[in-house]
């Protein structure tokens, strides 16, 4: 067997940020929704699906979700 060394996440660079969770919480949202509404052929569900989506966008840009990982 090949050693692979130390392969626990302990030593990452990821901050595991609240601001991190929440956009992706609501981006996964927003994909159920949009999944919901395209089988249920239901516009409104879909109008907040992707106001959800728009949401979660904003959330990520602005909170700046991509430095957590550095």
């Amino acid at each position: 067997m090949a050693d692979l060394g130390d392969t626990s996440m302990a030593h990452t660079g990821h901050k595991h940020q609240t601001r991190s969770w929440v956009t992706v919480l609501t981006l996964v949202l927003s994909s159920v929704l949009l999944g919901f509404a395209m089988v249920f052929q239901n516009l409104p569900l879909a109008v907040v699906g992707v106001v959800a989506g728009i949401v979660g966008i904003a959330l990520g840009v602005n909170g700046k979700i991509m430095d957590d990982a550095q």
